[in-house]
Protein backbone atom coordinates (compact mmCIF):
# COMPACT_ATOMS: atom_id res chain seq x y z
CA UNK A 1 0.00 0.00 0.00
CA UNK A 2 2.85 2.11 0.63
CA UNK A 3 4.33 1.86 -2.59
CA UNK A 4 1.09 2.64 -4.49
CA UNK A 5 0.69 6.00 -2.09
CA UNK A 6 4.06 6.88 -3.04
CA UNK A 7 3.49 6.22 -6.81
CA UNK A 8 0.16 8.31 -6.44
CA UNK A 9 1.57 11.16 -4.67
CA UNK A 10 4.35 11.56 -7.47
CA UNK A 11 1.55 11.39 -10.49
CA UNK A 12 -0.39 14.13 -8.67
CA UNK A 13 2.90 16.19 -8.46
CA UNK A 14 3.52 16.07 -12.09
CA UNK A 15 0.21 16.79 -12.85
CA UNK A 16 -0.03 19.57 -10.45
CA UNK A 17 3.76 20.54 -12.41
CA UNK A 18 2.29 20.10 -15.86
CA UNK A 19 -0.90 22.56 -14.91
CA UNK A 20 1.17 25.10 -13.35
CA UNK A 21 3.69 25.99 -16.08
CA UNK A 22 2.39 27.90 -19.13
CA UNK A 23 2.05 25.61 -22.33
CA UNK A 24 4.98 24.88 -24.93
CA UNK A 25 3.44 27.22 -27.15
CA UNK A 26 3.53 30.25 -24.70
CA UNK A 27 7.05 29.03 -24.44
CA UNK A 28 7.70 29.18 -28.96
CA UNK A 29 5.91 32.19 -28.91
CA UNK A 30 8.30 34.09 -26.36
CA UNK A 31 11.40 33.19 -28.39
CA UNK A 32 9.86 34.23 -31.72
CA UNK A 33 9.42 37.75 -30.33
CA UNK A 34 12.91 37.88 -28.62
CA UNK A 35 14.75 37.30 -31.85
CA UNK A 36 12.30 39.29 -33.69
CA UNK A 37 13.52 42.01 -31.31
CA UNK A 38 17.34 40.70 -32.23
CA UNK A 39 16.75 41.32 -35.84
CA UNK A 40 14.97 44.72 -35.27
CA UNK A 41 16.69 46.41 -31.89
CA UNK A 42 15.95 49.54 -33.33
CA UNK A 43 12.35 50.28 -30.87
CA UNK A 44 13.86 48.60 -27.98
CA UNK A 45 17.52 51.08 -28.22
CA UNK A 46 15.39 54.25 -28.23
CA UNK A 47 13.14 53.34 -25.80
CA UNK A 48 15.65 51.37 -23.42
CA UNK A 49 13.19 48.63 -21.88
CA UNK A 50 12.53 45.55 -23.35
CA UNK A 51 9.26 43.61 -22.25
CA UNK A 52 11.06 39.76 -23.24
CA UNK A 53 13.99 40.23 -20.40
CA UNK A 54 14.05 40.44 -16.48
CA UNK A 55 15.09 43.96 -14.92
CA UNK A 56 18.08 41.46 -13.68
CA UNK A 57 18.77 39.42 -16.29
CA UNK A 58 22.03 37.65 -16.58
CA UNK A 59 23.49 36.86 -19.84
CA UNK A 60 26.77 34.83 -20.33
CA UNK A 61 28.31 34.94 -23.64
CA UNK A 62 31.17 32.48 -24.00
CA UNK A 63 33.14 34.61 -26.86
CA UNK A 64 32.40 37.92 -24.67
CA UNK A 65 31.41 37.86 -20.85
CA UNK A 66 28.79 38.30 -18.28
CA UNK A 67 25.84 40.97 -18.42
CA UNK A 68 24.08 41.62 -15.51
CA UNK A 69 20.93 43.54 -15.61
CA UNK A 70 18.22 44.56 -18.38
CA UNK A 71 20.36 47.98 -19.16
CA UNK A 72 23.84 46.19 -20.25
CA UNK A 73 21.88 43.71 -21.89
CA UNK A 74 20.37 45.79 -24.20
CA UNK A 75 22.79 47.53 -24.93
CA UNK A 76 24.95 44.55 -25.77
CA UNK A 77 22.51 42.43 -27.36
CA UNK A 78 20.61 45.29 -29.60
CA UNK A 79 22.39 48.50 -28.93
CA UNK A 80 25.50 46.76 -30.58
CA UNK A 81 24.38 45.26 -33.68
CA UNK A 82 22.43 48.08 -34.47
CA UNK A 83 25.25 50.96 -34.22
CA UNK A 84 27.25 48.33 -37.02
CA UNK A 85 24.02 48.68 -39.14
CA UNK A 86 24.13 52.06 -39.34
CA UNK A 87 27.53 53.18 -40.02
CA UNK A 88 29.09 53.31 -43.36
CA UNK A 89 32.21 51.66 -42.22
CA UNK A 90 33.61 48.21 -42.57
CA UNK A 91 32.72 46.52 -39.41
CA UNK A 92 33.58 43.36 -37.84
CA UNK A 93 30.28 42.59 -36.01
CA UNK A 94 27.83 42.01 -38.68
CA UNK A 95 24.26 42.68 -38.66
CA UNK A 96 21.74 40.12 -37.73
CA UNK A 97 19.17 40.59 -40.59
CA UNK A 98 17.31 36.84 -39.88
CA UNK A 99 17.18 33.78 -38.13
CA UNK A 100 16.47 30.25 -38.76
CA UNK A 101 15.74 28.03 -35.50
CA UNK A 102 17.34 24.50 -36.08
CA UNK A 103 16.73 22.85 -32.29
CA UNK A 104 14.16 23.38 -29.62
CA UNK A 105 13.98 21.49 -26.39
CA UNK A 106 11.69 23.08 -24.01
CA UNK A 107 11.24 21.42 -20.03
CA UNK A 108 9.51 24.44 -18.29
CA UNK A 109 11.11 26.92 -17.56
CA UNK A 110 13.92 26.25 -19.35
CA UNK A 111 14.58 25.99 -23.09
CA UNK A 112 17.64 24.99 -25.45
CA UNK A 113 17.62 26.57 -28.77
CA UNK A 114 20.22 26.07 -31.13
CA UNK A 115 19.37 28.38 -34.69
CA UNK A 116 21.38 30.20 -37.39
CA UNK A 117 21.60 33.90 -37.45
CA UNK A 118 22.26 35.50 -41.37
CA UNK A 119 25.19 37.73 -40.73
CA UNK A 120 25.54 40.31 -42.56
CA UNK A 121 28.49 42.49 -43.65
CA UNK A 122 27.17 45.43 -45.43
CA UNK A 123 30.31 47.41 -46.74
CA UNK A 124 30.82 44.29 -48.56
CA UNK A 125 27.68 42.73 -49.01
CA UNK A 126 28.05 39.69 -47.65
CA UNK A 127 26.12 37.47 -45.98
CA UNK A 128 27.29 34.24 -43.84
CA UNK A 129 25.23 31.89 -41.01
CA UNK A 130 26.26 31.69 -37.96
CA UNK A 131 24.83 29.14 -35.31
CA UNK A 132 24.04 30.17 -31.95
CA UNK A 133 23.62 27.87 -29.17
CA UNK A 134 21.51 29.06 -26.29
CA UNK A 135 19.80 27.89 -22.61
CA UNK A 136 17.51 30.15 -21.43
CA UNK A 137 15.53 30.08 -18.46
CA UNK A 138 12.28 32.04 -18.07
CA UNK A 139 10.13 33.34 -15.43
CA UNK A 140 6.58 31.46 -16.21
CA UNK A 141 4.66 33.58 -14.13
CA UNK A 142 5.60 36.70 -16.92
CA UNK A 143 7.64 34.96 -19.55
CA UNK A 144 10.20 37.21 -19.29
CA UNK A 145 14.14 35.90 -19.73
CA UNK A 146 16.02 36.18 -16.19
CA UNK A 147 19.11 33.94 -17.87
CA UNK A 148 20.84 33.08 -20.87
CA UNK A 149 24.03 31.12 -21.65
CA UNK A 150 24.66 31.91 -25.05
CA UNK A 151 27.48 29.90 -27.17
CA UNK A 152 28.62 31.10 -30.83
CA UNK A 153 29.11 27.82 -32.31
CA UNK A 154 32.73 27.77 -34.33
CA UNK A 155 33.00 31.35 -33.75
CA UNK A 156 37.15 31.12 -34.02
CA UNK A 157 36.50 29.26 -37.67
CA UNK A 158 33.61 32.30 -38.88
CA UNK A 159 36.59 34.78 -37.63
CA UNK A 160 39.24 33.35 -39.62
CA UNK A 161 36.97 32.84 -42.43
CA UNK A 162 35.26 36.28 -42.70
CA UNK A 163 38.02 38.74 -41.49
CA UNK A 164 40.27 38.44 -44.80
CA UNK A 165 37.30 39.26 -46.77
CA UNK A 166 36.89 42.33 -44.75
CA UNK A 167 40.68 43.62 -45.17
CA UNK A 168 40.46 44.95 -48.63
CA UNK A 169 37.43 47.41 -48.08
CA UNK A 170 38.91 48.25 -44.38
CA UNK A 171 42.29 49.39 -46.56
CA UNK A 172 40.57 51.50 -48.97
CA UNK A 173 38.65 53.65 -46.30
CA UNK A 174 41.48 54.08 -44.14
CA UNK A 175 43.86 55.66 -47.48
CA UNK A 176 40.49 57.35 -48.26
CA UNK A 177 41.09 59.22 -45.09
CA UNK A 178 44.53 59.30 -44.96
CA UNK A 179 45.02 57.37 -42.11
CA UNK A 180 48.40 57.53 -40.52
CA UNK A 181 50.52 54.28 -38.37
CA UNK A 182 48.69 51.84 -40.43
CA UNK A 183 51.18 49.20 -41.65
CA UNK A 184 48.81 47.84 -44.77
CA UNK A 185 50.76 44.59 -45.77
CA UNK A 186 49.68 43.67 -42.18
CA UNK A 187 45.81 42.60 -42.60
CA UNK A 188 45.71 42.56 -38.27
CA UNK A 189 47.30 46.18 -38.27
CA UNK A 190 44.66 47.35 -41.35
CA UNK A 191 41.17 45.60 -39.18
CA UNK A 192 43.07 47.04 -35.59
CA UNK A 193 42.98 50.73 -37.03
CA UNK A 194 39.46 50.19 -39.02
CA UNK A 195 38.41 49.28 -35.51
CA UNK A 196 39.90 51.55 -33.81
CA UNK A 197 39.13 54.61 -35.94
CA UNK A 198 35.45 53.08 -35.01
CA UNK A 199 35.75 53.11 -31.44
CA UNK A 200 37.07 56.53 -30.71
CA UNK A 201 34.48 58.18 -33.22
CA UNK A 202 32.26 56.70 -30.92
CA UNK A 203 34.46 57.79 -27.81
CA UNK A 204 34.52 61.26 -28.17
CA UNK A 205 30.83 61.36 -29.74
CA UNK A 206 29.32 59.50 -26.55
CA UNK A 207 32.06 59.41 -24.03
CA UNK A 208 31.52 63.27 -22.24
CA UNK A 209 31.68 64.26 -18.93
CA UNK A 210 32.36 62.08 -16.49
CA UNK A 211 31.92 59.52 -19.17
CA UNK A 212 34.87 61.15 -20.86
CA UNK A 213 37.46 57.55 -21.40
CA UNK A 214 40.27 59.81 -23.62
CA UNK A 215 41.91 63.27 -23.71
CA UNK A 216 41.45 63.12 -27.69
CA UNK A 217 40.90 60.67 -30.87
CA UNK A 218 44.53 60.79 -31.62
CA UNK A 219 45.11 59.57 -27.88
CA UNK A 220 42.31 57.00 -28.35
CA UNK A 221 44.05 55.58 -31.66
CA UNK A 222 46.90 55.75 -30.20
CA UNK A 223 45.81 53.50 -27.02
CA UNK A 224 43.92 51.01 -29.12
CA UNK A 225 46.51 50.36 -31.48
CA UNK A 226 49.57 50.54 -29.71
CA UNK A 227 48.96 50.35 -25.64
CA UNK A 228 46.85 47.20 -25.77
CA UNK A 229 46.28 44.13 -28.17
CA UNK A 230 43.60 44.01 -30.27
CA UNK A 231 42.73 40.10 -28.98
CA UNK A 232 42.16 36.82 -30.63
CA UNK A 233 38.17 35.81 -31.93
CA UNK A 234 37.79 34.31 -28.18
CA UNK A 235 39.05 36.49 -26.15
CA UNK A 236 36.37 39.24 -25.86
CA UNK A 237 35.84 39.33 -22.47
CA UNK A 238 39.66 40.15 -21.48
CA UNK A 239 41.84 43.79 -21.76
CA UNK A 240 41.83 44.26 -24.94
CA UNK A 241 41.11 46.90 -27.90
CA UNK A 242 38.41 44.40 -29.34
CA UNK A 243 36.57 44.41 -26.31
CA UNK A 244 35.92 47.67 -26.71
CA UNK A 245 34.63 47.57 -29.90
Amino acid sequence: MRFFSIVGYLLDTLSLRAVAWNSIETYINALLEFGEDFIDPAPIVEQGKVSTLADNVIGRVDVTTNFVGQELNIEYLYGLFLEGSKANTTQIIPTPVGFTPQALVIEQPVVFVSFIVDAFFKTVNLTLPLQIDAIVRFDDTNMTITSYDATFRRWSQFWDYFIPLLVPKAAEELMAANTTGVDYSNSTDIIVHRAAADICTEAQTYCLGENQQYESYEQCVQFLTKEVPFGASWSGGENASGLSY
